[in-house]
C-alpha cells in the first residue's frame, strides 16, 4: 500500500509538472503567433507561415485539457487508496510541487537481508519451518546471504554465492535436498521426502528467486534512468540554445518561420523526455524499496555516489 501511494504520488508530481511545461510552451507559441502576425501586416510574412503557427498553438493547447483530466484522475487515485471520497485532496495537491529530490547515494553491496523482510519470503519461510518441524529444523535457517556486486544493476547478484544455492540443491525427484545455512555459510543439505515438505520447499525457494529477480529489476532500472539523466539534460540545453538561435535569425529575416516551429518542438519534446525521466527515476526507487521489503540505512551499508548528485 505505501509503495502504491508513493507511486501515484509521484505520478501527480509528475503530470502536473507535464501540464506546467506545456502551458509554458503555449506561451511561448502565442508569442511567436504574435510575431509572425505583426510580420505578416507589414507584408514581409506569409500566408503558410501564419497557418503553421496558428497550428502550433491549437496542436499545444490541444494538450492541456488531457493532462488535467490525468492530474484530477491521479487524485482521486490517491483519495481512493486512502479510503476518502472523490476529491477529498484536490485543494491539498492541486497546486504543483517539484519531484521529491532523488537521494545522492544508491546501495551497493546491499546484503540479501534486506529483501528478507519481505512479507512474501517470511510467510513461505514460516510455511517452511512449520513443514520441518516434524524433523527436527524447525529453526532452521534456510535463507542463504547474496550479496550485490559493484556493477549496480548489471548481473547485480553475485554469481558465485549463488552457485551454492541453485536449482541442483532443490532437484525435482523423489527427494528435495533444502539447504540449511549457519551464519550465511551451507551447513548441510537435509532430503525431504514427504510431499508437503518438497511441495513447500520448492514454492519457497520460487518466492526467494521471485524476489530477487525483483530487486535485481529495479537496481537495473535505477542504473538505466540515471544514465539517461545526464544525455537528456544536454539535449534540452542545447535545445533551447537552438530555439533562442532560430527566434533571433527570424527576425533579423535570416531564417524562415519553420525553422522556429521545427526549434519550439524539439524544445517541447526534450523537456518532456526530461520530465519523464524525473518521474520515472523516483518510480524505479520506489520499486527499489518495494523490491527490498523497505528502504535502507546509508551509513550502515556500504553506498556508491550516484551520478544523479553530479548531474543534478
Amino acid at each position: 500500500m505505501s509503495a502504491e501511494v508513493a507511486r501515484v504520488y509521484l505520478q501527480l508530481r509528475g503530470t502536473q509538472a507535464q501540464l506546467n511545461i506545456t502551458q509554458k510552451n503555449q506561451a511561448i507559441a502565442e508569442r511567436a503567433l504574435e510575431l509572425i502576425e505583426s510580420r505578416e501586416r507589414n507584408g514581409v510574412a506569409t500566408g503558410f507561415e501564419v497557418a503553421s503557427a496558428r497550428a502550433q498553438v491549437a496542436t499545444v493547447k490541444g494538450m492541456v485539457p488531457a493532462l488535467i483530466q490525468h492530474r484530477n484522475a491521479l487524485m482521486n487515485a490517491l483519495a481512493l487508496l486512502l479510503g476518502e471520497q472523490p476529491r477529498a485532496f484536490d485543494t491539498e495537491l492541486k497546486n504543483a510541487m517539484p519531484l521529491p529530490s532523488l537521494p545522492s547515494k544508491v546501495p551497493m553491496g546491499v546484503p540479501s537481508e534486506l529483501a528478507q523482510r519481505r512479507p512474501d519470503i517470511q510467510r513461505a519461510e514460516a510455511e517452511l519451518h512449520a513443514a520441518t518441524a516434524a524433523i527436527g529444523v524447525a529453526r532452521a535457517d534456510f535463507y542463504p546471504r547474496i550479496g550485490l556486486g559493484a556493477r549496480i544493476g548489471v548481473e547485480a547478484f553475485e554469481s558465485d554465492d549463488l552457485d551454492s544455492w541453485d536449482s541442483r540443491f532443490f532437484s525435482v525427484g523423489p527427494t528435495v535436498y533444502l539447504p540449511i545455512f549457519e551464519g550465511g555459510r551451507l551447513k548441510q543439505r537435509l532430503a525431504l521426502n514427504e510431499a508437503k515438505q518438497k511441495r513447500v520447499a520448492l514454492a519457497y525457494r520460487q518466492t526467494v528467486l521471485q524476489a530477487w529477480h525483483e530487486v535485481d529489476n529495479a537496481l537495473d532500472a535505477w542504473a538505466a534512468q540515471r544514465s539517461q539523466h545526464a544525455n537528456l539534460q544536454v539535449s534540452y540545453e542545447q535545445n533551447i540554445q537552438a530555439l533562442n538561435a532560430a527566434e533571433r535569425g527570424y527576425q533579423q529575416g535570416a531564417v524562415d518561420y519553420l525553422r522556429v516551429l521545427s526549434a519550439q518542438r524539439n524544445v517541447l519534446e526534450s523537456e518532456s523526455r526530461l520530465n519523464d525521466n524525473a518521474t520515472d527515476a523516483t518510480l524505479a526507487l520506489v520499486n527499489l524499496y518495494k523490491s527490498l521489503g523497505g528502504g535502507w540505512d546509508p551509513d550502515a551499508l556500504s553506498i556508491a555516489p550516484s551520478s544523479l548528485e553530479a548531474d543534478q
